[in-house]
């Protein structure tokens, strides 16, 4: 493993309910040059990544035995959006729903090779690092403004949402999936809020049609959900649903990595 860390000193959380084994990736961890930050539960995990604290990879066993690291997945896609390609399993045979749930983002080690976990949350780190530089030499070329489709059959909250996203992006905005469906038959925008709930073709329904007709579109969906118990996961698998009225800057955040990612592409993490 190279020396050399994309940061002066990137920090991990290691997720683990096994004292012995979350002291053993701590001290490797800390010898290869990361600051360590721990949980032992999936609900410490999410207070942590809640703070201000910056985390530049997660590590957490997810396994047949050991669900805590698919709940945190599972969380951060809801979340902390930007993080979705930051995660490193731990597990001897990944469950069933890992390769769909996670779709290639992210790799699972064993435990049994505990060098191997430090080595791949490194090369991880690095790939970030790589494509936030991509992007920042992007931007200072490309002065125009990226695409956006806005769609809640809310008018107030369209308008409201509409003009803050507008100092940021070039926003198209309709008040119906069916509507959304008509103008995606002839473009393509770099990213996409749909509204959940929608009297004439909801956010469901357009994604439906996305992964029919225009399935390199998939990954610039963000739904939007005023019910509490409203889930994408069974619609649309490691899509990021945001609840009407938070913060906007969480809207912000996921909407910023979606336009990082189609401007950047994808940089293969190298071993």
């Amino acid at each position: 493993m190279s020396a050399t860390l994309p940061l002066e000193r990137p920090t991990v959380l290691v997720i683990h309910h096994d004292a012995d084994a979350l002291d053993l990736l701590t001290r490797l961890f800390e010898a290869s040059g990361f600051d360590v930050v721990t949980a032992v539960t999936g609900y410490r995990a999410q207070a942590l990544l809640e703070g201000d604290r910056r985390v530049d990879v997660v590590v957490a066993p997810w396994d047949t035995h050991h669900a805590v690291g698919g709940e945190v997945y599972r969380w951060c896609l809801q979340r902390r959006y930007d993080l979705r390609d930051q995660f490193v399993f731990i597990g001897a045979e990944v469950p069933a729903e890992f390769d769909q749930l996670v779709a290639g983002r992210c790799l699972s080690v064993s435990l049994v090779r505990p060098a191997e976990v430090v080595r791949v949350a490194l090369a991880t780190v690095k790939r970030r690092v790589k494509l936030e530089a991509q992007r920042d030499a992007l931007s200072e070329h490309d002065g125009a403004k990226h695409r956006l489709l806005l769609c809640d059959d809310e008018p107030v909250l369209l308008m409201v949402m509409g003009d803050l996203l507008a100092q940021t992006y070039a926003v198209t905005r309709v008040e119906t999936g069916h509507a959304a469906i008509v103008l995606l038959e002839n473009e393509d925008f770099d990213a996409m809020v749909l509204d959940w709930h929608m009297d004439d073709g909801n956010g469901a329904d357009v994604y439906r049609w996305i992964q029919a007709h225009k399935p390199w579109l998939c990954d610039r969906v963000v739904f939007l959900s005023g019910g509490e118990g409203d889930d994408a996961q069974a619609v649309a698998p490691g899509r990021p649903m945001l609840r009407k009225g938070q913060d906007s800057h969480a809207l912000t955040t996921v909407l910023h990595e979606i336009v990082r990612q189609v401007r950047s592409g994808s940089i293969p993490i190298e071993f």
